[in-house]
């Protein structure tokens, strides 16, 4: 079998702060997984939502406050 290579990906995606509850409301859907509470309404370049747990979104993003990537 042939060894793994690690691969590292890049997006930017809009996000703020709202707890699952919220976004479920929001988009009028059940969100799967068990996670509950903080997290990030989370807008994907092609217009997709969905939410995102606090601790696993901030490992994942930063904030770029002064970079316009368009």
């Amino acid at each position: 079998m042939e060894e793994f290579v690690k691969y590292i990906g890049v997006k930017i995606v809009k996000a703020v702060p709202r707890t699952r509850e919220q976004v479920e409301q929001l988009l009028g859907r059940t969100i799967g997984g068990k996670e509950t509470g903080e997290g990030y309404l989370v807008e994907y370049p092609d217009g997709y939502q969905s939410w995102s747990p606090k601790d696993v979104f901030e490992v994942a993003y930063r904030p770029i406050e002064t970079i316009d990537f368009k």
